[in-house]
């Protein structure tokens, strides 16, 4: 990578105005309006029941969600409030099959948002990085909590035990927290390969994963178009090849 840095092109705010600052009452108020009726809006983090309207009287309803509602796609929410307004199944049928793509799995006892998180490493600080790419790209806008993933049991080889294929980043919807494998923390990986991959990950609170035909989708053309907006992001892509090779 040269020496000299790329000039900054930010990604425009209002791209990720629909979920970056979403909020409970926000859906409650865009479900009250669009479907024309008084919302009592509960969040819950109910790993049962993850939605149910209960009809008060006539334009009065009840409606409890669980809390990852809030980061569905624009037309599930539209959905939800056609149904709120005619009560079709066919409306509710599509709230209903969003729901079961919820992924709750790290909603456990005891959950995550409560275990300390490493930010400063040897090399790289994630904290200072996380908050620039923020600053940048999402207009600060993005609540998360980040650190340095565990270390991974190396082989004789020199090689992780699943072999070559390693996820640099993660991220956890449900803690929104940011895990960067520790592998990164190395004098070999340029900063800018480390902002490349907070801001990949910080990209998934803004466009969630899709689900067609029974299959799900991490990264769905919404994702893929926003992730351009990166610089470099061509070469970024390819020094992942190079360093997954020199680092394992």
């Amino acid at each position: 990578m040269g020496a000299s840095r790329p000039v900054r092109r930010p990604v425009q705010g209002d791209l990720f105005a629909s979920t970056a600052g979403t909020s409970g009452e926000s859906l409650r108020r865009f479900l009250s309006e669009a479907g024309n009726c008084r919302v009592d809006l509960t969040l819950t983090r109910n790993r049962v029941s993850m939605a149910s309207v209960v009809f008060v009287s006539e334009g009065h309803a009840r409606v409890r969600l669980h809390a990852q509602f809030i980061t569905a796609p624009q037309a599930i929410w539209d959905a939800l409030a056609d149904y709120l307004r005619r009560r079709r199944r066919s409306d509710w049928g599509k709230v209903a099959a969003h729901a079961q793509t919820i992924d709750t799995s790290s909603e456990s006892v005891g959950a995550q948002t409560s275990t300390p998180l490493r930010e400063k490493g040897c090399v790289h600080d994630l904290r200072e990085i996380a908050r620039s790419v923020n600053r940048e790209f999402f207009n600060g806008q993005i609540k998360y909590r980040i650190g340095w993933g565990r270390q991974r049991q190396q082989s004789r080889r020199g090689r992780t035990p699943q072999g070559r294929s390693i996820r640099f980043g993660s991220w956890s919807r449900t803690t929104r927290t940011v895990r960067v494998h520790p592998l990164l923390d190395d004098p070999r990986v340029p900063r800018e390969f480390v902002r490349y991959i907070v801001f990949h990950e910080l990209l998934h609170a803004i466009v969630p994963s899709e689900r067609t035909s029974g299959r799900r989708y991490d990264h769905p053309e919404a994702f893929r178009v926003l992730e351009k907006s990166f610089p470099n992001l061509v070469q970024m892509k390819a020094l992942a090849g190079e360093l997954l090779r020199a680092l394992t």
